[in-house]
């Protein structure tokens, strides 16, 4: 018989990653309106000056110019929709993280610890689970690719999604994971999603021979790795 409580927890899990994805929708339709316009503007779009409340005087003054062109403004928007997508993205991992939190409480009969000694627990506990860590259609160790959403969320909330040291990063999502085999296709998988050292999870072209302009979405991806960990522990509490 399956455990109720997983299930209601899965359940709970899938209602809430909807919810952002959503979200998700209503970001990318106002850029895509956003960029349309930009694109109809004259090459400097913006002469701006910025202000702020002066503490001892009360008044306005300015502090800042800015001449803004089309492309400052492209640039700025696309770093934009995606620090948006950066914060659902953080969201939804707090949502599994809630998930498996609560599942391993019920299955192990103990308080979360962190987040590879849990995973580990999976792991060694079912087989299935520890089976399709390694072999799966992500041809990714899933568990690399849980650590990569769990190490994004924290640069998120702790730094905007800005990465300073690209090896350390990578480093960490690998060695926290405690997965040693092909090192090479870990660091090039993690590495993928860090652009101009930060987090980047925009949609990206497909580049193939098609006519058809198509494009990787690169958040349903990383949402993909979670909801994918989650339905093996439901199943597994079987």
């Amino acid at each position: 018989m399956p455990n109720q409580i997983i299930s209601d927890l899965y359940e709970e899990l899938l209602q809430g990653l909807a919810d952002l994805n959503q979200m998700k929708k209503i970001v990318e339709r106002s850029f895509i309106k956003e960029l349309e316009l930009i694109k109809r503007s004259e090459d400097i779009v913006n002469r701006d000056a910025y202000l702020f409340n002066n503490a001892l005087t009360g008044q306005l003054e300015k502090y800042a110019f800015r001449d803004t062109t089309k492309e400052d403004l492209e640039r700025l928007t696309f770093w934009h929709q995606n620090s948006q997508y950066c914060w659902l993205l953080m969201s939804a991992y707090e949502r599994f993280e809630v998930f498996i939190k609560q599942a391993y409480k019920e299955l192990a009969g103990r308080d979360f610890s962190t987040l590879n000694k849990t995973l580990i627990y999976f792991s060694d506990t079912f087989p299935k689970i520890k089976s399709a860590e390694n072999k799966n259609p992500f041809e990714i160790n899933l568990r690399v690719a849980v650590h990569l959403v769990a190490k994004m969320r924290h640069t998120i909330a702790h730094n905007q999604g800005s990465v300073s040291d690209i090896s350390l990063f990578v480093n960490k999502v690998i060695n926290g994971s405690g997965i040693s085999t092909n090192r090479k296709d870990h660091e090039e998988f993690v590495s993928q999603f860090i652009i101009e050292n930060k987090i980047y999870i925009l949609e990206r072209p497909v580049v193939d021979d098609s006519r058809l302009y198509r494009t990787h979405d690169m958040y349903r991806i990383l949402i993909s790795y979670l909801i994918s960990y989650a339905h093996l522990i439901n199943h597994a509490a079987e």
